[in-house]
């Protein structure tokens, strides 16, 4: 179940940032802006993605959460499929949007389902499994598209008759939706649905007054944790949806190469601090630190301001791409973060609601922000070619900063959030 629900994370988090590495030729070829780009990476997918956060939250807090697994992956699967036969802004924006649709879907559900398969004890190390799917997934984003762009190529040379008529930007978009149909129907045959653990009462009217008043009990736990650990979103956003360019307009790689050296170094290194993001916050949960997970969101923080910043300014590439590194090894302590904070001071009755308000705040604000504020300071303020460095820069070392603050401001909050949901 952990091994196909990190599948489905990999998979929604390649077509969701697949787009990152076809800037230049979507550009050419729909005659676009940064701006433009900008949306399309971030308002398109985050408008829907997080309206729908909480409607789906209340569904998989009330009902079979299989079977909304199984029909948001093919509906993000097909609609990255159809952004191939984008001819304009508009539609594209479109097929971006369904995408942002079926992958609403996703972390509710497989949070809930994670809290109900283990125990409390374990669950840290079951989220940071998990989140090592947003390392695959965005590794290989980067590496199969850059794979992608070349095998696009030889499928048009050498088969003019079925793709003659394609660009390489359509077929890279066909081959990143096809693997979700495949694993939608293998999710539907294997996964059975646990028994739902905690309930005192089943929940079964729809109404916000329970969410209200749990945040009404705790406003600065949950404020403090929710601000903090979308404003390191904003920069993990940042650096999924503007990296690329960052090599291919500051430092003159081709997108292919960039892809390749993106995805060879980020994924063993996002993946080993995902899985080792989930150890540490078990081990100072067994060690008496019931703040642990805030601890993790701000080593993220700290993380953003010193190696993110510093791998937007240096001058070379080869340069950045070791300041990459660095920073991906505590890139996945935010979100394994936010999968145990919630857990841990939310009733089960409420998580995937919470959940949910968290993936709301993630889409409106860290999505759209993270990759608009640096295509918009790309186009009007840092127009050059190596403008993107500084417009990324900015970025991190803002965010970072105040979401360390946040962060600190709130741990003592945290913790009570945390004894008095284990007395309920």
């Amino acid at each position: 179940m952990i091994a196909l629900l990190t599948l489905a994370y990999a998979l929604a988090i390649l077509d969701r940032v697949s787009i990152a590495l076809l800037i230049e030729p979507l550009e050419r070829s729909l005659h676009l802006s940064d701006t433009q780009f900008g949306l399309l990476q971030g308002m398109a997918f985050s408008m829907v993605y997080s309206l729908l956060g909480l409607p789906l939250g209340m569904l998989c807090d009330r009902s079979r959460r299989v079977p909304v697994l199984v029909g948001g992956l093919a509906v993000w699967s097909l609609a990255t499929i159809c952004c191939s036969f984008a001819s304009n802004f508009e539609q594209l924006f479109l097929a971006r949007m369904m995408v942002g649709v079926g992958e609403a879907a996703l972390v509710p559900v497989a949070t809930s389902l994670i809290a109900d398969y283990f125990a409390p004890t374990e669950r840290p190390r079951a989220y940071g499994v998990f989140v090592v799917g947003s390392s695959i997934g965005t590794a290989a984003a980067m590496a199969l598209s850059g794979l992608f762009i070349r095998w696009a190529d030889a499928l048009i040379a050498g088969l003019p008759s079925l793709f003659g008529s394609h660009m390489p930007w359509q077929i890279v978009f066909i081959l990143c939706g096809l693997p979700g149909l495949v694993l939608a129907l293998i999710i539907l045959a294997s996964v059975r649905e646990p028994s739902r653990k905690g309930l005192d009462t089943q929940v079964t009217s729809i109404s916000l007054r329970p969410i209200l008043s749990l945040f009404a009990q705790r406003p600065v736990a949950y404020g403090c944790f929710l601000i903090g650990t979308v404003m390191n979103l904003v920069c993990v956003y940042a650096i999924v949806g503007w990296f690329p360019a960052l090599f291919i307009r500051a430092h003159g790689w081709d997108a292919a190469h960039t892809g390749y050296a993106l995805g060879a170094v980020g994924f063993p290194v996002s993946a080993f601090a995902a899985v080792n993001s989930g150890w540490v916050i078990a081990w100072l949960l067994k060690r008496g630190h019931r703040d642990a997970p805030v601890l993790a969101a701000m080593g993220c923080a700290a993380s953003m301001v010193l190696f993110g910043t510093a791998a937007c300014l240096v001058p070379s590439g080869w340069m950045a791409l070791v300041f990459y590194a660095l920073n991906a090894l505590f890139l996945n302590w935010n979100i394994s973060g936010v999968y145990s904070g919630i857990s841990a001071m939310t009733p089960n009755r409420l998580r995937g609601q919470v959940m949910a308000i968290h993936t709301i705040c993630s889409g409106l604000i860290a999505l759209t922000a993270g990759n608009f504020i640096v295509g918009f300071l790309s186009d009007t303020v840092f127009t050059g070619p190596g403008g993107i460095a500084w417009a990324l820069g900015i970025v991190f070392f803002g965010c970072g900063t105040a979401a360390a603050l946040t962060l600190a401001v709130g741990r003592g909050a945290f913790r009570e959030a945390v004894i008095a949901n284990e007395r309920e």
